[in-house]
C-alpha cells in the first residue's frame, strides 16, 4: 500500500513527550491539531495523489504499531491514542 501521507512517530515510546500527537498540521512556524475529522480529511484530500496511491494515511507510532487508513472513511471520528499511551491523532474539539 502507497499512502497519501504517512505519519512517522519519533523517537520511542518510552520518552517523556507522548502527550505530543504525532500527527499534526502546521500553520507558518508553528503545529497544532486538528480541529475534527472533517478538517484533517479535508487537508488530506488536498494534497494531490500520485497514480500508485492505493492508501488514504498511514501512521507509524513511536513504538512500532502501525495504523492504516484506506480510505476517509475509516479515519477515526475521536482521537487515537496507542496502546503504548502515545497519542497519535488528537482533535481539538
Amino acid at each position: 500500500m502507497v499512502p497519501i501521507i504517512e505519519y512517522r512517530g519519533k523517537g520511542n515510546a518510552f520518552e517523556t513527550n507522548l502527550i505530543t500527537p504525532i500527527v499534526r498540521k502546521r500553520e507558518g512556524q508553528n503545529y497544532r491539531n486538528f480541529k475534527d475529522k472533517t478538517e484533517f480529511i479535508n487537508f488530506v484530500d488536498n494534497i494531490g495523489p500520485s497514480r500508485r496511491v492505493t492508501g488514504y494515511v498511514t501512521i507509524k507510532c513511536s513504538c512500532g504499531k502501525i495504523y492504516e487508513f484506506l480510505s476517509k472513511n475509516e479515519i477515526p471520528d475521536s482521537s487515537l491514542i496507542c496502546d503504548c499511551g502515545r497519542h497519535v491523532l488528537i482533535y481539538e474539539s
